[in-house]
C-alpha cells in the first residue's frame, strides 16, 4: 500500500479583478477615495474568502443553470425569512431588490427590466458594505466585507440624512438595527458600515425596522416589528437631515434636550410573535397604513383614519383579505408594473416567497370590453373620470351604459341614465376587514348599527366633480332609485372600499427550482456517465431517493432528468452516491450510503453510453460505518483500481484499500482516520488538487458547514497514510449553513475544477474556479487584509447542527474567550411544562440537531423533538415518560459521558436523592439508552438531587457532583469494584459551598479555554462560577470564583441552567429552566 509515481498537471485561470486595502494620507484622501468608488465600480467580485495559505483560489458563485432548455434560478443557498426591500439602487429608475434572509446576510436582485416590466436577476447573496479600519501605521483604510447580522437580517433602505441617496438599515435575530451610511450617490451607492446599534436602540429579538415619515414633518419615522410580538413606533426628534429617535426617557430629564416624542406601542400580537410590519397606502388617501404578518401566518391590517400629519391607526383586521401563508409571514408591498396599485409579497419560513398581483378593479372589469382600448385611460384617476372617459370611446351616453353594465354586472333591467351609477357595483367592501357588516357579524367586534352609504374619499384622486369624502351613489340607488339622492357628508369613513384586488400569481416568486424539489440533504455527485465528454450530475436526499440529471449542454450545463427505477426510495435514507467501474467492464457502477452506515452497490448492467443500474448488494464488502456513510472512489495508491473512502456522522474518513483489481474488488479496512480528518460530525470526503504537487488533497466537508483542507506530503513509494496535513478547518471560509457536501467537478470544460456543495436544506451550491491566487505574489503591505480572514483552526467544536455565522476576523477555536450572555426570550419554544422544569440537551433521532428532554415537578420526564422549520423550528412532544421513566417527582435529567466512551449517558435526579442511570451503547450520533442501576446503589444526593460528572481528581474517570435542596453539592468519586464502576463519597459539601436552596451544578467550558467551568444554579436564580487555577490539577483544591459573567443578568427563580450550542456559532449559549415552567434563553456573543 504504497504510492506510486504519477504524472499530473494543474490547471489554473487568471484572475485581475483582486481588490486590495487602498490606503490614505490626508492631502490624497479625497482623489484616492474617488478612484476607489470608481475601480470597486467595475471589478469582478468573486467569492473573495482568502486564507494565509500560500494557494488562495478565486471562487465566483454561479446561481443559473440550463434545466430542460429553460435557465432557472438553480444553485442558491436558502431564502427563508425573506425580508423583501424594494429600492432603485442604481438610478435607472427602477426597482432593484434586496433581500435579507434566515442566514443573516443580504442578496441582491439586479433588475434588468423597466419600471413597468421587471426582470429581476441575482446578482449576489453575499452583499457587501465598506468598513473603515487602520492598519499597524495608523493608516486608513476600506475594506469590503460581507454583510453578516447573525441570523434573520430585515433590510430597509431610507435616506435618513435627506442627502439624495438611499443608506441601509439592517435588523437581526438579536434584536440590534445595524446602520450602514450611503458615501457614494444614487447611481453608484457605497455604504459605509457605522454602528450595529443603531441610536442606541437595542430590542428583545429578530428586529424588523421600517422607515417612513408618518407625521408630515419631512423627517423620517421609524417603525419596529420585534419577535416578542410588540410593534413600537419612533417619531423622528430630529430634522430631516439629522434625525434623533429617543427610547422611553423621563420628561424632566431627557437624554437629548431635542427629545419630544416618547416610543409607542401600535399592538402587541403575543402570544404570536415576530411581527414584520409593513406600510401602504392601501386606501390611497395619502397616508400610510400598516399591515402586520405574524407568527400564523396570518396579517394584521392597521387602517389609518387619520390623515399625513396626524396618522391615528385602528386594527380593522386580524386576518387581512384572510391570507395565511401557513406558518411564518413577512408582508411587503410594491407597485410591480407601475399602475399606481401595489402588489404584496410575503416570505415565509420556507424559500418560498409568495407572490399577490394587484390586478386594480375597474381595468380588470372594463378590459371584457373588447371594443375599450385601456391603454388610452389612466388607472390612477379616479373613478369617475375612468367610467366617463371609457364612455367617451363607446359613443357616449346613453350607448356605453350597456356594455359596460354588462362588465361591471349590473343586474338586468337596472335603470342607468350615468356612469356615476356605475360605482356601487364596482367597489365592494372587503368582508376581511372588521367594518363592514359582514365581518361585524361573524366576529360580532361591533354592535349591530344601520351601516351608513360608504364613503369613497378614501379611494378617490379628487376629482372636479367628485369632492372629497362625498359618494356619488349608494348600491340601492344603482338599481333603480332616483339618481338625485346623495350621500350626507361623514366626519369618518364607516367602510374601506378600494380598486384593490389581490390574486395569488406564485408561491414562488424568485423562480428557485431545486433539482431535488423539496427535499433535504443534498449530496452531489459528478461524473460523465455515458461517454459523451460532458459530466453528468446524481443527488442523494434525505428520503433515500437519487436524482440524475443528464448534461445535454454545449459549453454550459443542460441538465435533463433521468429516471430509473433504482432511484426510488426503498429501506435507505440519506442517500450519498458516488460511481466507479468495480468490476473492470468499461461502465460505471453506483454506490450510495445511507443512515444506517452500509452501502448499497447498483451494478450497471447496461452499457457505458446508456447505464441501467441494478441493485445487487445492500451491504457491499459488510461495511458498516456506524451511521450516515458517504463513500468516494479514488486510486490513492496508484495501482489502477478504486480504493473506498467513506465519511460518517462522526466526522470521520475510513480508509479501505483495495486488495484485489480493477476487476474483482476486494476493500480492506486499512485506517479508521484516514489523514487525521475530524470534521464537527457528518463528514464528505472529496479529492482535490489544490497545489501543483503529483497528489490528490483531500477537502472534507461536515455538519458545521466548512471545508477542511487536509494535503498530501507523502514521496511516492511511501505509505499512503502518512505525510498528510491538516491546513485549514475552515478552508477560505467557504460554508453552507450546514451539512457541507462538496464535490470537485468540471461542469463548463474550461480545464479548471469548479466546487459543488450541497447543503441540510435541499440546495446546491456552484462555485466557479477563476484560477488561484498565490500570497506570496501579493505586495508585503496588503498583508493587512489577513484582519479580514478566517484563521485556520483546529478540531472544531462539539458536534451539533450547525449554521455557523461569520463575517469578520475569527480567532483560533483554542484561544480563550470572556461569554457575553444577552437574553433572546424568556419563553423559549413556547413551552410550559408545568413547573420546575429541568431541561436537557441531545440529539436523540440522528437528524443532526439537538433535541430536548425536560424534567418537571410532576414526575414527568418529557421529550421533545426539534423538526426544522422557521428560525428556531418547532418542538413537539413525543412522549411525558421518555424510556418509561417513573422515578418519582422534580426528575433532573442531564446528558453526560459518564463511562468515556465519547457518547452521552443519561443520568436523571430526582426528590427524593436517588439517581437513575442510562447508559449509552449506542454513539453520539444515534444514541441507544440502556438502562443500568448497578454505578449507583448507594448514592444519593440529598432531597432534589441534580447530577453532573467531572473527573475531579485525575485518575481518567468521571467521578460525580450532585447538587441538592439544601443548597449544598457532594462529592463522589468513581471506584472499580471488578469491572463495575461504584461511586464513594467524599464529602457532603463540595468547596463548602452554599448556595442558598436548590443547587444545580453544570460542567462546561464556557469560556472556550479548553478547561470544565463549574457553574452552579440555584432556586433564587443566582448563578455561580467557579474556573479551575491549572489545566493538570483539577480538584476541590484548585479552584477559584470567576465573577463577571452572570452578575449582571436578570436570571429566573428556581433556575436549572444548562449550556449548549444553541445557534451553532462555535459557542455554549445558555438555557434556563424555571420554578414556572419555562424556558429562559441566553445567547453567547463574547466570541
Amino acid at each position: 500500500m504504497f504510492r506510486k509515481n504519477e504524472d499530473r498537471v494543474v490547471t489554473s485561470g487568471s484572475y485581475s479583478g483582486l481588490m486590495f486595502p487602498i490606503r490614505f494620507s490626508k492631502q490624497s484622501m479625497f482623489i484616492q477615495f474617488f478612484l476607489m468608488m470608481v475601480f470597486s465600480a467595475v471589478v469582478l467580485n468573486p467569492l473573495r474568502a482568502q486564507t494565509d495559505l500560500p494557494l488562495t483560489y478565486l471562487w465566483k458563485p454561479k446561481y443559473y443553470a440550463s434545466v430542460e432548455g429553460q435557465e432557472r434560478l438553480t444553485y442558491a443557498r436558502s431564502f427563508a425569512r425573506s425580508q423583501m426591500k424594494f429600492a432603485d439602487l442604481d438610478g435607472d429608475d427602477d426597482m432593484d431588490l434586496l433581500i435579507g434572509k434566515g442566514d443573516g446576510r443580504l442578496a441582491l436582485f439586479r433588475n434588468l427590466g423597466n419600471p413597468k416590466e421587471s426582470n429581476l436577476r441575482l446578482e449576489t447573496e453575499d452583499f457587501e458594505v465598506i468598513h473603515e479600519e487602520k492598519d499597524a501605521n495608523q493608516q486608513l483604510m476600506y475594506l469590503n466585507k460581507i454583510v453578516d447580522v447573525g441570523k434573520n437580517a430585515a433590510p430597509d433602505l431610507a435616506d435618513i440624512d435627506d442627502d439624495g441617496d438611499l443608506d441601509l438599515f439592517v435588523g437581526s435575530s438579536d434584536g440590534q438595527i445595524f446602520f450602514f451610511e450611503n458615501r457614494g450617490n444614487k447611481l453608484l451607492p457605497k455604504f459605509f458600515r457605522v454602528t450595529p446599534i443603531y441610536m442606541n436602540l437595542n430590542f428583545v429579538g429578530n428586529s424588523v425596522p421600517r422607515f417612513a415619515d408618518l407625521n408630515g414633518d419631512l423627517a423620517k419615522d421609524l417603525i419596529v416589528g420585534l419577535k416578542d410580538g410588540r410593534v413600537m413606533i419612533y417619531f423622528n426628534s430630529g430634522v430631516s437631515t439629522n434625525a434623533l429617535f429617543c427610547k422611553e426617557y423621563d420628561p424632566l430629564n431627557p437624554p437629548d434636550p431635542r427629545c419630544k416624542f416618547q416610543p409607542l406601542m401600535l399592538t402587541n400580537i403575543s402570544p404570536l410573535g415576530d411581527a414584520s410590519p409593513t406600510l401602504v397606502d392601501w386606501d390611497r388617501d395619502k397616508d400610510m397604513d400598516i399591515v402586520i404578518g405574524k407568527s400564523n401566518g396570518k396579517l394584521d391590517f392597521f387602517w389609518n383614519k387619520g390623515n399625513p400629519i396626524v396618522p391615528d391607526w385602528h386594527l380593522e383586521s386580524d386576518h387581512f383579505q384572510f391570507i395565511d401563508s401557513g406558518g411564518l409571514s413577512i408582508p411587503t408591498f410594491h407597485d410591480m408594473n407601475g399602475d399606481g396599485y401595489s402588489e404584496l409579497f410575503i416570505g415565509t419560513s420556507t424559500s418560498g416567497i409568495i407572490y399577490y398581483e394587484n390586478r386594480e378593479l375597474i381595468f380588470d372589469r372594463l378590459k371584457a370590453i373588447k371594443a375599450l382600448d385601456l391603454n388610452l385611460l389612466n388607472s390612477t384617476d379616479s373613478p369617475e373620470r375612468i367610467l366617463r372617459e371609457a364612455c367617451d370611446q363607446l359613443r357616449g351616453l346613453p350607448e356605453c351604459l350597456i356594455p359596460m353594465g354588462n362588465a361591471l354586472g349590473v343586474p338586468p333591467g337596472a335603470k342607468l341614465t350615468e356612469t356615476n351609477q356605475l360605482i356601487p357595483y364596482l367597489l365592494r367592501p372587503d368582508s376581511s376587514l372588521n367594518s363592514t357588516p359582514l365581518a361585524q357579524t361573524e366576529t360580532e367586534q361591533k354592535p349591530a348599527t344601520p351601516v351608513q352609504a360608504p364613503v369613497m374619499q378614501a379611494n378617490t384622486n379628487t376629482a372636479e366633480e367628485a369632492p372629497p369624502e362625498t359618494a356619488e351613489e349608494g348600491e340601492g340607488e344603482a338599481t333603480g332609485s332616483s339618481d338625485e339622492e346623495t350621500v350626507e357628508k361623514s366626519e369618518e369613513p364607516e367602510l374601506l372600499l378600494t380598486r384593490n384586488q389581490l390574486w395569488l400569481n406564485t408561491r414562488n416568486f424568485l423562480g428557485l427550482h431545486r433539482l431535488t424539489a423539496t427535499e433535504r440533504h443534498v449530496v452531489p455527485f459528478s461524473i460523465d456517465w455515458n461517454k459523451d465528454g460532458k459530466n453528468d450530475l446524481i443527488l442523494g436526499s434525505a428520503s433515500g431517493r437519487l436524482y440524475a440529471f443528464e448534461n445535454r449542454g454545449e459549453k454550459e450545463p443542460d441538465w435533463w432528468p433521468l429516471e430509473q427505477k433504482v432511484f426510488a426510495p426503498n429501506q435507505r435514507r440519506y442517500s450519498a452516491p458516488t460511481l466507479g467501474d468495480l468490476d473492470g467492464d468499461g461502465d460505471l457502477d453506483l454506490i450510495s450510503g445511507n443512515r444506517q452506515g452500509r452501502l448499497e452497490l447498483m451494478e450497471n448492467r447496461g452499457t457505458s453510453e446508456k447505464p441501467e443500474w441494478i441493485l445487487s448488494d445492500v451491504n457491499l464488502a459488510q461495511i458498516d460505518v456506524g451511521s450516515y456513510s458517504v463513500p468516494r472512489l479514488h486510486d490513492v495508491d496508484g495501482d489502477g483500481d478504486l480504493d473506498l473512502f467513506v465519511g460518517n456522522s462522526r466526522g470521520l474518513v475510513i480508509f479501505y484499500e483495495n486488495q484485489g483489481s480493477k476487476e474483482r474488488t476486494r476493500f480492506v479496512i486499512r485506517s479508521t482516520r484516514f489523514a487525521g480528518v475530524k470534521t464537527p460530525g457528518h463528514a464528505v470526503p472529496a479529492f482535490f488538487k489544490w497545489n501543483a504537487d503529483e497528489q490528490m488533497d483531500l477537502v472534507a466537508g461536515g455538519r458545521d458547514g466548512f471545508l477542511g483542507l487536509h494535503t498530501s506530503h507523502s514521496a511516492a513509494g511511501t505509505s499512503v497514510l502518512k505525510g498528510w496535513k491538516s491546513q485549514s478547518q475552515k478552508w477560505q471560509n467557504l460554508r453552507v449553513p450546514a451539512f457541507n457536501s462538496p464535490y470537485f467537478t468540471d461542469l463548463n470544460g474550461d480545464k479548471n475544477i469548479d466546487l459543488l456543495m450541497g447543503d441540510e436544506e435541499g440546495h446546491l451550491v456552484l462555485l466557479e474556479n477563476n484560477g488561484v491566487l498565490k500570497t506570496e505574489e501579493i505586495p508585503e503591505t496588503e498583508k493587512i487584509l489577513t484582519q479580514n480572514i478566517i484563521d485556520e483552526e483546529p478540531d472544531a467544536v462539539e458536534e451539533s447542527a450547525t449554521v455557523i455565522v461569520d463575517t469578520g476576523p475569527v480567532e483560533k477555536e483554542d484561544s480563550a474567550f470572556d461569554p457575553v450572555f444577552e437574553l433572546v426570550t424568556t419563553n423559549y419554544g413556547g413551552l410550559d411544562v408545568g413547573k420546575r422544569a429541568v431541561p436537557a440537551f441531545l440529539d436523540l433521532d440522528g437528524d443532526g440537531d439537538l433535541d430536548l428532554v425536560i424534567g418537571n415537578h410532576a414526575g414527568e420526564l418529557r421529550l421533545y423533538l426539534h423538526e426544522p422549520g422557521a428560525e428556531d423550528g418547532e418542538w413537539l412532544m413525543e412522549t411525558k415518560n421518555y424510556l418509561g421513566y417513573q422515578g418519582g417527582r422534580n426528575a433532573s435529567p442531564a446528558f453526560t459521558d459518564l463511562d468515556g466512551d465519547g457518547d452521552r449517558d443519561l443520568l436523571v435526579g430526582t426528590e427524593r436523592g436517588k439517581i437513575f442511570y442510562w447508559e449509552n451503547q449506542g454513539s453520539m450520533e444515534l444514541p441507544d439508552l440502556i438502562p443500568n442501576p448497578t454505578p449507583f446503589v448507594g448514592v444519593t444526593g440529598g432531597r432534589n438531587s441534580v447530577p453532573s460528572v467531572l473527573d475531579l481528581n485525575q485518575d481518567g474517570k468521571m467521578d460525580l457532583l450532585v447538587g441538592n435542596f439544601l443548597g449544598h453539592i457532594r462529592e463522589y468519586h468513581q471506584i472499580l469494584n471488578g469491572d463495575t464502576p461504584h461511586f464513594k463519597l467524599e464529602r457532603r459539601q463540595f468547596l463548602n459551598l452554599d448556595v442558598g436552596l436548590g443547587a444545580v451544578p453544570r460542567v462546561a467550558d464556557i469560556n472556550n479555554d479548553s478547561l470544565p467551568d463549574l457553574i452552579i444554579g440555584s432556586d433564587r436564580g443566582r448563578i455561580v462560577n467557579f474556573q479551575p487555577q491549572q489545566e493538570k490539577a483539577v480538584n476541590a483544591m484548585n479552584w477559584k470564583l470567576k465573577d463577571g459573567y452572570f452578575d449582571k443578568l436578570e436570571l429566573p427563580v428556581g433556575g436549572s441552567p444548562v449550556f449548549e450550542d444553541m445557534d451553532f456559532d462555535g459557542d455554549l449559549d445558555m438555557v434556563i429552566g424555571t420554578e414556572k415552567g419555562t424556558l429562559v434563553y441566553f445567547r453567547n456573543t463574547g466570541r
